[in-house]
């Protein structure tokens, strides 16, 4: 598996802080960070400005329109990545992101493992296992 190559197109594509997760030989796990623009945050802003009747930074206008815009352009994005290099390299991935808060919005975290293609692979099984 082209682990340098993964790595390289990750952080061309934006994603910070790449580190591998020590894990079995059969999959490359590896956890990130997304970082949204400030074109993206201020998007979410507007969306949830004009969808919520919440009062802006309030609770629910946090919690069910401005972090949910945040995080559907995040996994969006790096499910595109993901089908990228999945393509790129002939091989198969899975990836889970970890629930932001009001306090910290600029990023989401991610993990994703890699492994060979038509392989049969759970995240949650890999995540379980590292105890993360």
């Amino acid at each position: 598996m082209n682990k340098k190559g993964i790595q390289e197109h990750l952080a061309n594509n934006g994603l910070t802080e790449i580190e591998e997760i020590e894990y079995k030989n059969d999959a490359y796990v590896l956890r990130f960070f997304y970082d949204f623009d400030k074109d993206e945050i201020n998007a979410a802003r507007a969306y949830a400005n004009d969808e919520s009747e919440d009062e802006e930074n309030g609770d629910i206008w946090y919690e069910e329109f401005f972090l949910p815009y945040l995080s559907d352009v995040a996994v969006d994005n790096v499910g595109d990545m993901m089908e990228e290099i999945m393509e790129e390299f002939d091989i198969d991935a899975q990836f889970v992101s970890y629930e932001m808060d009001e306090e910290e919005y600029s990023y989401n975290e991610f993990i994703a493992a890699f492994f060979k293609k038509g392989e049969e692979k759970d995240i949650e099984q890999i995540l379980e296992e590292l105890e993360i």
